[in-house]
């Protein structure tokens, strides 16, 4: 009799190693979680083999940015990734960490998330939090950044205002405790309360708590718009004073009078490397972004705290008043364009899916007040999708050989009860499969091998991977098997809950977690601590 000498093998594909290289026709054998062989093993037994002819064998798909830690407890199958190729995912993203949440009153927003699932805000610390996760289990890998913000939070609630020694001290130690929890570096939202209250001095001595454990730091700019320019020479100055790494968040320009100021913000990063710093840039492929309403709309110094507290303050006439005048000065100098927001998720559903435009036209309101008096209502989350990038910029940070992809969304089931309750971007679902079907098959803006380098080892090399984001023998089997010509997002801003399609199997782990289409079921998904 003979014995198997693989558990599972991958035969006839073409082999993408990450790295950018031509793609080979090999078989891939596995054994446990590791890839032990890679070339002609036609002859070799497997107890499982899958025939890859005609399609790509590569590492799994790696999202740097994401903010899946508020949805990873009771979305385990994490199927919009899955689908999609992806294997592992950046959480606590821009400023924001679900595992550094407590019940303060602070937290109000994420507990919702939570609620609203079914679930409970049961730890105390981002190590509990961990805990949690890996023991209700998921479908792919999560390693989380702790978020500025959520530390702020925890020590200063929602102050507006420099912290002083002892708060800042005390951040300090919080940030010290997530990075020995497993934290793998800093990250910042410093467009969104209580972020945007920092300043640099803040930012770098929190930032160096991170450097010393080898992190790094990802920041969601400032502004990025109008001062654009700025806020890329803000975190510049922040990882430059604290000595790590800089990763800048979903780079864009936004609204029309700032498109071309990437040309800047790239030669930026070039004159910074030239001076021995490390930064790199994610980035998502669409046009249009989407977050608070409020952070849209409204001017800073208008937005604070929850939905709650800031239906409060706009209801102090003096306030709504100097908003409203600031609104109007926004749209008259071209900044904003109320036909290219639409609503994305609110509590009144016939708002959804509409353009302010249209929605303040039906109730006969100017699209000012139709925004104010729905914020003032404070009944919840309300989000927005404002297509305010140029396709020219989308492309010429895409081609930027130092971007990785990043979808910026949370994962998601197409099928759970409330999935239609709301609107996702659809780069929930589509981000990875848009990358291959539009900017590699459709426009050769990218050859296959280089945009499988952008998803898979350039990310693992700001994470500081050895062990994946690349087929080589002695590699996590983190497996990704496509076929080139099929690959199709599916997901649309009007019907975002569809999955992509192309991606035949995902190994995590060594382990069959996507097969034929279809999710398995299996929860080989790891928790990866720095």
């Amino acid at each position: 009799m003979i014995t198997p000498r693989f558990d599972l093998l991958l035969s006839g594909g073409l082999v993408a190693d990450g790295l950018g290289t031509t793609l080979f026709r090999a078989d891939v054998g596995v054994i446990g979680d590791k890839i032990t062989a890679i070339g002609d093993l036609e002859r070799s037994e497997a107890l499982t083999t899958i025939d890859a002819t005609g399609q790509v064998i590569a590492p799994g798909f790696i999202d740097i940015h994401t903010h899946s830690d508020v949805s990873v407890l009771f979305t385990p199958g994490m199927e919009s990734s899955l689908a999609q190729g992806v294997t592992s995912e950046v959480v606590g993203n821009c400023g924001i960490s679900l595992g550094l949440a407590t019940n303060a009153s602070e937290f109000g927003l994420e507990r919702r998330w939570l609620e609203g699932a079914g679930g409970t805000l049961n730890w105390e610390t981002l190590a509990g939090f961990l805990v949690r996760v890996e023991e209700s289990g998921m479908a792919i890998n999560i390693a989380t950044l702790a978020g500025h913000g959520s530390l702020r939070k925890r020590v200063m609630g929602m102050a507006q205002r420099v912290p002083s020694d002892t708060e800042l001290t005390a951040m300090q130690r919080e940030l010290d405790l997530a990075m020995r929890a497993g934290a793998i570096g800093l990250s910042s939202g410093l467009e969104y309360v209580p972020g945007s209250y920092a300043d640099v001095a803040e930012l770098t001595a929190l930032a160096k708590v991170a450097a010393s454990y080898g992190g790094f730091y990802a920041t969601h700019l400032r502004d990025e718009g109008d001062l654009l320019e700025e806020s890329v020479a803000e975190a510049i100055a922040v990882a430059e004073g604290a000595g790590l790494p800089l990763q800048l968040s979903h780079h864009k320009a936004e609204r029309r009078r700032n498109w071309g100021k990437i040309l800047s913000t790239l030669a930026m990063v070039d004159a910074a490397q030239s001076r021995g710093m490390d930064i790199l840039l994610d980035q998502y492929p669409y046009t249009a972004y989407q977050t608070s309403l409020a952070v849209i709309a409204l001017p800073t110094w208008a937005n604070a705290g929850n939905p709650e507290d800031l239906a409060q303050n706009l209801t102090d006439p003096m306030l709504r008043a100097r908003a409203r005048e600031w609104m109007g000065e926004l749209e008259r100098s071209g900044g904003v364009s109320w036909d290219a927001i639409e609503i994305a998720s609110c509590p009144h559903a016939a708002l959804v899916g509409r353009s302010i435009t249209a929605n303040a036209k039906a109730q006969n309101l100017d699209p000012r007040d139709f925004i104010l008096n729905l914020l003032t209502e404070g009944s919840g989350w309300v989000s927005a999708a404002h297509f305010a990038m140029s396709e020219t910029d989308v492309e010429r940070i895409l081609s930027d050989p130092r971007v990785m992809i990043g979808s910026d969304s949370v994962a998601m089931n197409p099928n759970a009860p409330d999935a239609e309750a709301h609107r996702p971007h659809p780069r929930s679902y589509g981000t990875f499969a848009r990358i291959l079907e539009h900017y590699v098959k459709q426009k050769n803006l990218l050859t296959l091998p280089e945009a499988i380098r952008r998803m898979t080892s350039l990310p693992a090399q700001r994470l500081g991977w050895t062990e994946r984001g690349s087929l080589k023998v002695g590699s996590i089997a983190d497996i990704t098997v496509f076929s080139p010509d099929a690959i199709h997002e599916n997901a649309t801003f009007v019907a975002p809950h569809a999955l992509a399609t192309g991606v035949s199997t995902v190994l995590v782990s060594g382990q069959r977690t996507w097969q034929n289409g279809k999710p398995t079921g299996a929860r080989a998904g790891k928790v990866l601590r720095k």
